[in-house]
């Protein structure tokens, strides 16, 4: 089966780019498969995977990336396109009359859309959520958890190692303290504010990881809260999740998911978990650590009961769980199950 990934985002590193990356590797381990992505993405990719680099910053509707998108794909001659998230899913809906008609299409639902009936068209349907299922065609659809790679336990040496190089740059942090962890982009969509005002009155530190247009303001709001000493802004960092390793508890704050990867590699680390209530982590999480929107003190007080140890038991059952269904391999044979049951039709 000659299988063709197309990933229509343009130099963005976020859950929808982590999941392609691991789909496609682990997929090119049994299958020939190719990408075809943004030129930039290509070091993330491993060497028995053909990657095509295409300019996906032009506009969905530009008629040269639709041709030239028609060009690459008649030369690959592909049994599957599979499209992940709605442009690419919008491009290949524009571009199918224009090719093979022995060609099944998948698509990926990654996030919360208004307009559902852009996949309708698709053989398949996969939505990475329950949540996001809804009002999409049932006898296609299928839901498919992301998975990450296993994630490392550190020894005792090695999150030593890494709180000291992180309390070398950042002398205000405790390490009598309990340390909260925020993985993310500082963009107004993750809801930063809400989850420092919850902050006020928790004995802990908190470590955002992460950089973006809200990274000032942040800053500012972190002074004015009187935060400073429990604060740390890490910025942008390549080995985010090795940071996970410091937490006694993750946090999510943000206004809308389709599937964090942050729960998905919190849970494979073995640490709990706290966030707002938004899809995939609704369906995951014990209501008890879950906050309203908007709602600083329902997010304060899930805070102040997961960093009490009597919290640990709610998790322990989680956790063997995720070790189990939230995997790269788990995500990868469901995915190829779909593929194998839209190739006998």
């Amino acid at each position: 089966m000659k299988i063709l990934q197309i990933m229509a985002t343009s130099g963005g590193m976020g859950g929808l780019e982590q999941h392609t990356f691991n789909l496609t590797n682990a997929l090119a381990q049994h299958c020939d498969v190719s990408i075809i992505a943004q030129s930039d993405y290509q070091t993330y990719f491993h060497e028995n995977v053909n990657f095509i680099g295409f300019d996906f910053s032009r506009s969905r509707k530009n008629i040269f990336l639709l041709w030239q998108l028609i060009q690459k794909i008649k030369q690959i001659q592909p049994d599957v396109i599979h499209a992940q998230a709605g442009k690419a899913s919008a491009i290949v809906r524009a571009i199918r009359p224009w090719l093979s008609r022995n060609i099944q299409y998948v698509t990926t639902v990654h996030g919360t859309k208004k307009d559902k009936m852009l996949y309708a068209s698709f053989d398949a349907i996969i939505a990475v959520s329950q949540g996001l299922t809804q009002d999409l065609p049932s006898e296609k659809t299928h839901v498919i958890y992301n998975g990450v790679l296993p994630v490392p336990e550190f020894t005792a040496d090695q999150r030593h190692m890494l709180w000291e190089k992180t309390k070398t740059d950042h002398s205000q942090l405790q390490a009598d303290r309990p340390t909260v962890v925020w993985v993310g982009r500082l963009e107004a969509v993750k809801h930063v504010e809400l989850l420092l005002n919850a902050f006020q009155g928790i004995n802990a530190n908190l470590l955002l990881i992460g950089d973006g247009s809200e990274r000032l303001a942040r800053e500012q709001q972190v002074i004015a809260l009187g935060l400073s000493s429990q604060v740390a802004f890490l910025g942008f960092k390549t080995n985010a999740r090795d940071y996970l390793q410091l937490a006694d508890v993750v946090a999510l704050s943000s206004a809308r998911e389709g599937f964090p990867l942050v729960m998905v590699e919190a849970l494979q680390a073995k640490k709990k978990f706290v966030s707002t209530r938004v899809n995939g982590v609704v369906e995951w999480i014990p209501a008890q650590y879950l906050a309203e929107q908007s709602d600083a003190q329902s997010l304060h007080t899930a805070l102040h009961r997961a960093l009490s140890p009597n919290s640990d038991a709610d998790f322990c059952t989680l956790f063997d769980r995720a070790a189990d269904e939230l995997t790269v391999a788990a995500m990868t044979n469901k995915t190829k199950q779909v593929y194998d049951a839209i190739a006998k039709h």
